[in-house]
């Protein structure tokens, strides 16, 4: 494993990476922003489910995401996935 990533197998990683300069998400709130249902929106605005779908997606993936967030300064998503390497014929 990769250090400071247990969930990640050894080898060559992607990283995507996606940041706002928003208001940033409290930090109270970043453990449950992958719950299913979990939203800050009002019940019309939104289900909540999307970032739970993008989890489960990086996971089946042998991938992780990280999320660093500081209340008004913005958030950054990383997303790290791993590389497929041509077979050496």
């Amino acid at each position: 494993n990769l250090p400071g990533f247990p969930e990640l197998r050894q080898g060559p990683h992607a990283v995507l990476t996606v940041e706002d300069t928003g208001c940033g998400i409290p930090e109270e709130q970043v453990d449950q922003i992958f719950d299913p249902y979990y939203s800050t929106r009002d019940n019309h605005e939104g289900s909540g489910l999307g970032l739970a779908v993008v989890r489960s997606i990086v996971s089946s993936c042998n991938g992780c995401i990280r999320v660093n967030s500081e209340s008004g300064r913005g958030t950054r998503f990383r997303v790290y996935l791993p590389l497929a390497l041509p077979d050496p014929d």
